[in-house]
């Protein structure tokens, strides 16, 4: 499978869960939800590869490839932590969260 084909099919997958989302998401409670556990995986990437990173530093002797164990772990993270971020956003966006959460202040 290419490349395109991966990220044509997680693309798919990616608008199938937001629709299933939206038909699923009817108050802010659920929404407040997804959005806090969206965080939680986030914060815990980020801790996994924080983890990952002080074993390689206090493990690894070659220097050379305690940089490129220590650059890879960190470009992962950061990879990772985005790419759930902007999951997030995304999401939050599909279900109109800003709209629902204004048009519940409104009331």
């Amino acid at each position: 499978m290419t490349d395109q084909n991966k990220w044509k099919d997680m693309s798919e997958d990616v608008s199938d869960i937001s629709k299933k989302i939206k038909n699923n998401v009817s108050n802010n409670e659920n929404v407040d939800d997804l959005k806090n556990s969206l965080t939680n995986i986030r914060e815990n990437i980020s801790n996994t590869f924080n983890n990952l990173i002080d074993i390689v530093e206090n493990t690894v002797n070659d220097e050379e490839v305690k940089k490129d164990a220590l650059n890879l772990a960190n470009k992962l993270r950061e990879e990772l932590s985005n790419i759930v971020e902007n999951t997030k956003d995304s999401v939050l966006n599909i279900v109109g969260y800003d709209n629902f959460v204004k048009k519940s202040e409104e009331e």
